[in-house]
């Protein structure tokens, strides 16, 4: 550690300045003396006026720091009484404030009492008065009176000084016994003295003057080049060290200011990636919580949205926190927006977003996640975890159930290594039960004493707040760990994620499950209520799984059968209203179904609208042994439906509007069946 500069000494400019000016006033005086009677009692009035006005500013300039003290008596109380001590002339020195009560006189007493002037005085002539200042005389005193100046230049006060008017008759007699010679030669000598001393001395003031107004300017390289021994050097070498401290100040306030803005923009865009608000899906709802360590942080959670209905639930914890976790985090999100539609086992999705990250995770860099596919129609979520936090479940009757996975983190290791240990796991939710999911900054917080939160006080809220459901527990959660903590920023991100069954049940409505397979496993068409634009029907049905596979009779009649019931849609749901659409899915049989050769069989087409309804059982067969019936060419799309699909359900009016159900066997099974539910 360096030792501070040791500062020169240096020689007072104040003293020399007032030692000169009163030896200049007495020799002035005494030189006057010499004269006639009247004009050296003019003379050395003016003199004595003028000492008075130079005392009066010299007491004015020292209140000016004492005024804009908390205790100003403290400074000015001991200054007069040494000052009236010295120059025992002065009957009268006060300093009064700016609503005239009394802050500095010899007498303690006066001190607080507001100012009385002595006697009426009358201004005198002959001197320059600065603004403010009062000089004059009475029938027994002359009084001086100059204003007290803020640093800023407006007024704070007054500093009063007076003397009697028989010292000055004094002093014009004891002048009368002076010889002239002798004080004609001290009066040269003085002013010579003065003139030189105050030239040298003063000398200094314009180069600080002009330097200090570059400086003011913004030129903070300024360099003041004054030297000596006096309080201006020390003044300009203030003023040097001072600038460069702010040049220092001013560099580190830039690139202060410069990280701020981008942590700012961090956060912002983190924000921006996690959930604003709860979803819900079906019965459930889904909340989440979250609390960096610092302005941004390495934990993620984020719920998706699948076009089949299920709803893609992830949550995650980046090794480290700051701008680093941040950046992995940002690039998480995007990988797992972008993989998630794309796969139905959590357990592939991980093993992708492994491979895509271990390649820019650095050594040590890791990431820990849990991953789950909730379908709201059957209350099943099934999940895989990477190393991440054991999961809670609450069931209705208040027991708690933990999940606890062996797999190691996202990016530690080998993609090899991460396939070998991840499993897959599932779980059925039902009415009442609720679900958390967390980062190790909740169960690994510590308190003052050293102690980890633990999953022990987890599983204690989760039994208390249960019931109220998802969000009360969370904030629990989030209030418990706080106390735990204290106050301050935590030691690491805390975040929380909760899905609640909420709803009385899952949906029985057989519609809404064909539905909802559909949109999960389902390849989706949307049609205009347009006859002409059907005929995309038939290289749509190419691209379709076990469709393309089929002889030609046996496709021919699958695409008259699919014809037929969507243009019974378009033409009596929408009246041909080629504004309006509806959408159709082929959902294929499983592949062992498949593999084994059974054709169509598992495998279904489902038409979904929102026209107007009607009742199947109202259109009984048509008898094609009536030869009306064989010659009207209209009107036998019901009985082609019929007599080519093995399972023929209409779901009119439901939530999601009306649902037609097609399914097909192979040649060998051609039994009709037919279910109306209205």
């Amino acid at each position: 550690m360096s030792k501070p500069s040791r500062r020169r000494r240096i020689v007072g400019l104040r003293p020399i300045v007032t030692m000169l000016a009163a030896g200049l006033t007495a020799a002035g005086v005494l030189a006057l003396g010499v004269f006639s009677e009247r004009q050296s009692r003019e003379q050395l009035g003016a003199e004595l006026e003028t000492r008075l006005l130079l005392t009066a500013r010299n007491l004015a300039m020292m209140s000016s720091g004492a005024l804009l003290s908390d205790y100003p008596e403290l400074t000015l109380h001991p200054l007069i009484k040494e000052m009236q001590r010295e120059q025992p002339s002065l009957v009268l020195v006060e300093v009064i404030d700016h609503d005239g009560v009394i802050q500095g006189h010899s007498d303690a007493r006066q001190l607080g009492q507001a100012y009385q002037p002595p006697e009426a005085v009358e201004a005198g002539a002959g001197l320059s008065l600065r603004d403010g200042e009062i000089l004059g005389t009475g029938p027994t005193l002359i009084l001086a009176q100059a204003p007290v100046l803020h640093p800023s230049g407006e007024p704070i006060g007054r500093a009063v000084v007076a003397m009697e008017r028989s010292y000055v008759a004094q002093l014009l007699a004891a002048a009368r016994v002076q010889q002239l010679v002798v004080i004609g030669a001290i009066l040269g000598v003085s002013l010579l003295a003065i003139l030189l001393v105050m030239s040298h001395l003063l000398r200094p003031v314009k180069p600080l003057r002009e330097g200090l107004e570059r400086i003011g300017d913004g030129d903070l390289d300024t360099s003041l080049p004054v030297t000596g021994r006096t309080e201006f050097s020390l003044l300009a070498e203030t003023v040097n060290e001072m600038a460069t401290r702010l040049r220092v100040a001013q560099a580190d306030m830039v690139e202060k200011e410069r990280l701020s803005h981008e942590l700012e923009l961090a956060r912002e865009i983190q924000t921006s990636l996690l959930p604003h608000g709860d979803v819900h899906a079906g019965p459930f709802l889904l909340a989440g919580k979250h609390r960096a360590a610092a302005e941004v942080g390495g934990d993620y959670y984020d719920f998706l949205t699948l076009p089949d209905g299920r709803v893609a639930v992830a949550i995650a914890d980046v090794s480290g926190k700051g701008l680093a976790g941040c950046l992995i985090m940002s690039m998480l999100s995007a990988l797992w927006r972008s993989h998630a539609p794309r796969y139905d086992s959590p357990r592939e999705l991980l093993l992708a977003l492994d491979e895509q990250l271990s390649p820019t995770l650095k050594t040590g860099q890791f990431v820990t996640m849990f991953y789950g596919l909730l379908d709201p129609a059957t209350g099943r979520l099934r999940f895989a975890s990477a190393a991440h936090s054991p999961l809670a479940l609450r069931r209705a009757n208040g027991e708690i159930e933990w999940r606890v996975t062996q797999a190691i983190p996202l990016g530690a290791v080998s993609t090899r290594a991460l396939a070998s240990t991840l499993v897959e796991d599932e779980v059925e939710l039902a009415p009442g039960d609720l679900l958390l999911q967390y980062t190790d900054g909740v169960n690994e917080a510590f308190n003052a004493a050293g102690e980890q939160f633990g999953l022990t006080r987890i599983e204690c809220c989760l039994k208390r707040r249960g019931e109220a459901g998802g969000a009360a527990v969370l904030d629990a959660l989030h209030e418990g760990v706080q106390e735990w903590t204290g106050e301050g920023a935590p030691s690491d991100d805390e975040t929380l994620l909760a899905i609640a069954f909420e709803g009385a049940t899952v949906s029985k409505d057989p519609g809404a499950r064909w539905l909802a397979r559909a949109r999960r496993a389902g390849r989706h068409l949307e049609l205009p209520a347009d006859l002409s634009a059907l005929s995309v029907l038939s290289d749509w049905l190419d691209h379709c799984d076990a469709i393309a596979g089929l002889d030609a009779e046996s496709r021919a009649l699958v695409e008259t059968a699919v014809y037929e019931a969507a243009a019974n849609v378009a033409e009596h749901a929408y009246g041909l209203d080629t504004r309006r659409h509806y959408d159709l899915w082929w959902v294929a049989p499983s592949a062992c179904a498949m593999a084994e050769g059974q054709g169509l069989a598992g495998g279904f087409f489902l038409l979904r609208d929102d026209g107007h309804s009607f009742e199947p059982a109202a259109r009984p067969a048509s008898d094609f042994s009536q030869p009306e019936v064989r010659g009207r060419g209209r009107g036998i799309g019901l009985d082609i439906i019929r007599g080519v699909t093995r399972r023929f359900e209409y779901f009119p009016k439901t939530a999601e509007g009306n649902l037609t159900v097609l399914s097909f066997a192979d040649a060998e099974v051609p039994t009709p069946e037919e279910s109306i539910h209205a």
